[in-house]
């Protein structure tokens, strides 16, 4: 959705996967150039995660050119799965809109919350973003080990992901995905009668089927890193363009009539920014 300042400009936001920023960082005179070419600064505004951030932030080079880059422009962190989630069962019974947007940075900005570098580098200060940074690689491990528990719970009628057999991985892991995140809250709906709708929850959603699609393509390998991928990817219902890799870029394309709110995603590749 986009997004209006203060001085009434629209911007449309745009998500980059962390392989995508990696490349325009590594290649300013390719990729760089044809990501500002493409996605103007008067139009988009790029937004990344704190997932993206962790992995960058392992390369110190990569990190200070990514200071650098985005540092000349409105830019946007957007909120983490866990905060999306929680802001998506507030609005259960309602209809409010959802943002995704958890901090603005501009040069224009005379906060410190709009600087980049001096907003992050207090964000990396705080002790819950320490305990996720510091515990990450064993999240990783715990939660894709959620993954394939799940495959082996689900029965598919064919041995290769298709859309009807995705629709009901959905369905059966939509609903575990909830009692493991908010076991209280689905006792509540259950002992009322009610069968929480799994619709609502657009970022479990995209969540799930970037699963799905994973664990059932014959050529897909596990990998702890594909857990970041598919973190970063929850954000896509709540932005209006997503520059990722082919086999996530697919899987939006596939999955756009299923999430509401993917429906008017704007999806790209890294050849739509090669120049």
């Amino acid at each position: 959705m986009p997004w209006i300042s203060e001085s009434g400009n629209k911007y449309q936001l745009c998500m980059l996967d962390t392989n995508i920023l990696s490349e325009i960082l590594k290649h300013p005179e390719v990729e760089g150039k044809g990501f500002i070419k493409k996605f103007r600064p008067r139009q988009y505004a790029p937004c990344f995660s704190i997932y993206n951030l962790i992995e960058i932030r392992r390369r110190k080079d990569i990190y200070n050119k990514f200071i650098d880059f985005f540092s000349k422009y409105p830019c946007f962190l957007l909120k983490p799965f866990q905060l999306l989630f929680e802001d998506e069962l507030k609005s259960y019974h309602n209809t409010d809109e959802i943002s995704a947007l958890f901090n603005s940075f501009s040069h224009f900005g005379n906060t410190d919350s709009h600087n980049t570098k001096k907003f992050l580098e207090e964000l990396f200060e705080k002790r819950w973003m320490k305990d996720i940074e510091k515990n990450w690689e064993e999240e990783k491990r715990i939660t894709l080990n959620v993954w394939l528990n799940n495959k082996r719970n689900f029965k598919p009628t064919k041995k290769f992901a298709n859309a009807r057999d995705g629709e009901r991985y959905i369905e059966e892991a939509g609903i575990q995905t909830l009692i493991r995140l908010k076991p209280d809250w689905v006792k509540n709906k259950l002992d009322n009668g009610y069968v929480p709708n799994i619709d609502k929850f657009s970022s479990i959603k995209v969540m799930l089927y970037s699963q799905y699609y994973r664990l059932y393509d014959p050529h897909w390998k596990v990998n702890p890193q594909e857990v970041t991928d598919v973190e970063i990817a929850v954000v896509a219902p709540y932005v209006d363009a997503f520059i990722t890799e082919k086999f996530q870029a697919n899987i939006f394309d596939k999955i756009k009539n299923k999430v509401k709110g993917l429906e008017k995603l704007d999806v790209y590749r890294l050849k739509d920014i090669r120049e």
